[in-house]
């Protein structure tokens, strides 16, 4: 039990003894602390008197000093005081908030972890973006976001599997292998006008020049469809007229090897990136396997479809979408959204309690949508969680700079994070709240000062290891044993709030966890770091001293493990030197 939970149990009993008030009915009014780092207010307040005033009519202040008069005694708590306007202030005991220092040495790594009170087997999809380019820094946020959430998700204690959607089926595919072919038939001398809506740059003339160096080859008596109407309707043309010119089977063959080829490469972009998926899942997979006939069968065997004009409909309005949306075509073709709710129906198949997607804030109105699919297949709305990203906005000094995949003009990931290192690229990326835009400094993340906040908080652990360095070299050993036995000379009033900081790290692991917010580790580390620097400007660390010094060292060194721990949930590497 934490202390937290420990000081409302004994407001819980006080209330029942003084004000004759159950829990269900505590329940009601919502009982919370609020926990301090700054020693003046205690280290746990509560506003319940201010809350239950109202409902008692009864003066805030009186409904304090009872509850106050009437709490169990604990060895825990140095005393309990209420001030105006009715708030209640609880002071740990030095013990007691020296302890939680030995706990982090004892646990290292494992501090603060499985703080979830209900462990959840979680799939979590992030990314998943179509295989017919490179990932650009758009993507880059999700990625940085999606592997830090899996991190602290497991941090907390719940099982997670990571997975990557691979949409390798449909029109973008075989958009993305005609312009590959087009690639081809060009550097084999046939002269092409330009085609709209193709997809363009250096990747597709490498994977055209490969292919063409493997002996693969296109019959050059092919002309553009001359047809009008919009881009689409110009590609969609092209597309039959090279099927047929090549032959389905060649484009096919050509198809297949382009999609593993950008398949590999999203893999390498992911894996320097520090982002391991725990599995690539294919929806064409979802076809080969009659995934999607199979769930299709259960929405009807469950009253959830119809027919009209020879197409199949889900009755998704009834499950909050706009309207009912078309799941198999009359020409017998199933829509993207059939796969999206076989695929979504095949993760609770394989016994997963949460699922959790990342996805671009432009799939807002997609969310109902999924939700309906996966109540019409016999789960729970509930059982999805759909987290929507902002965008990012790249700047180079002041300069705006624009991405678009189809023209080749976009910035890849992996120039970003060649630019300004993955350390400070992750970083970057989840320093601010998910639903929040994103404006991102490549000049700020490139410095190394203090304005750098990821490289300010690497700065402070590399700060701690050279006083750790220094005491060595001049024969002061660490003792943990008389770094322990002297806690209590650790009474300055940075000490305490660096001690009662450190103290709220797993609460920071359980709410950041819950709330999905990566930004709170990020923006924890950055006020661990911030104190621990004026504690160094102003603090002897290598003295005669023993006891103090020793003390001191036990300080630095569980600031250290913290600043390690939350560094690695959000990907970033804890250099012994800067």
């Amino acid at each position: 039990m934490t202390m937290e939970e420990k000081i409302k149990c004994l407001i819980i009993n006080a209330l029942a003894e003084s004000q004759e008030i159950d829990e269900d009915e505590l329940n009601d009014v919502g009982l919370e602390l609020s926990r301090n780092s700054n020693n003046e207010h205690g280290d746990f307040s509560s506003n319940i008197a201010l809350k239950l005033g109202a409902k008692l009519k009864t003066p805030p202040m009186t409904i304090a000093e009872e509850i106050v008069s009437s709490l169990e005694a604990s060895d825990e708590l140095e005393r309990v005081e209420f001030v105006k306007p009715g708030f209640i202030n609880f002071y740990l005991s030095a013990e007691k908030k020296h302890g939680v220092l030995e706990t982090i040495l004892n646990h290292g790594r494992e501090f603060g972890s499985s703080c979830a009170s209900e462990k959840k087997k979680i799939l979590l999809e992030f990314v998943s973006a179509n295989p017919t380019g490179p990932l650009h820094v758009g993507h880059g946020r999700h990625a940085a976001f999606g592997d830090s959430l899996a991190r602290l998700l497991r941090k907390a204690g719940h099982e997670v599997f990571t997975e990557y959607y691979l949409n390798d089926a449909g029109r973008q595919i075989d958009i993305l292998c005609l312009s590959v072919i087009i690639e081809m038939l060009r550097a084999e001398g046939l002269k092409l006008k330009d085609i709209p809506g193709v997809y363009k740059g250096a990747y597709i003339k490498e994977i055209a020049q490969g292919l063409i160096e493997e002996g693969f080859k296109i019959n050059k008596n092919v002309v553009p469809p001359d047809v009008g109407g919009s881009s689409d309707e110009i590609v969609d043309s092209f597309i039959l007229e090279m099927k047929d010119v090549a032959g389905s089977e060649l484009f096919q063959r050509i198809s297949d090897i382009t999609v593993l080829q950008m398949t590999q490469l999203l893999k390498k972009d992911l894996s320097d990136f520090r982002v391991e998926q725990d599995g690539f899942y294919s929806e064409k997979s979802l076809f080969s396997t009659g995934k999607i006939e199979q769930a299709c069968e259960i929405i009807k065997k469950n009253g959830n479809a119809y027919e009209k004009d020879g197409a199949l409909w889900l009755e998704s309005s009834k499950y909050g979408d706009d309207k009912d949306r078309v799941v198999i075509r009359e020409d017998g073709r199933s829509t993207y959204f059939a796969s999206d709710i076989a695929y979504h129906h095949d993760k609770k198949m394989r016994g997963f309690d949460l699922l959790i997607n990342v996805l671009g804030s432009d799939h807002h109105g997609y969310v109902s949508r999924l939700e309906a699919g996966l109540v019409s297949t016999g789960n729970k709305a509930s059982d999805l969680d759909v987290i929507l990203m902002q965008f990012v906005t790249l700047y180079r000094g002041k300069k705006k700079i624009q991405m678009s995949t189809r023209s080749g003009n976009f910035v890849p990931m992996r120039d970003l994070y060649s630019d300004v290192g993955v350390d400070a690229a992750r970083f970057f990326y989840v320093s601010r709240s998910h639903d929040q835009h994103l404006d991102f400094d490549l000049d700020l993340a490139t410095k190394q000062n203090n304005n750098n906040p990821v490289y300010y908080i690497q700065y402070a652990n590399a700060r701690i290891k050279s006083v750790l360095k220094e005491n060595k070299k001049r024969g002061y050993i660490f003792d943990e044993a008389i770094g322990k036995s002297n806690l209590v000379k650790l009474d300055l009033p940075i000490e305490e709030e660096i001690i009662a900081l450190l103290g709220k790290y797993p609460e920071i692991i359980l709410k950041s966890s819950e709330a999905r917010a990566v930004n709170k580790i990020a923006n924890y580390l950055k006020s661990l770091a911030q104190l621990f620097h004026s504690y160094y400007g102003s603090t002897k660390f290598v003295s005669e001293d023993e006891q103090t010094r020793n003390a001191r060292v036990l300080l630095l060194i569980c600031v250290s493990i913290i600043i390690e721990n939350g560094l690695d949930i959000l990907g970033v590497s804890s250099p012994a030197k800067m």
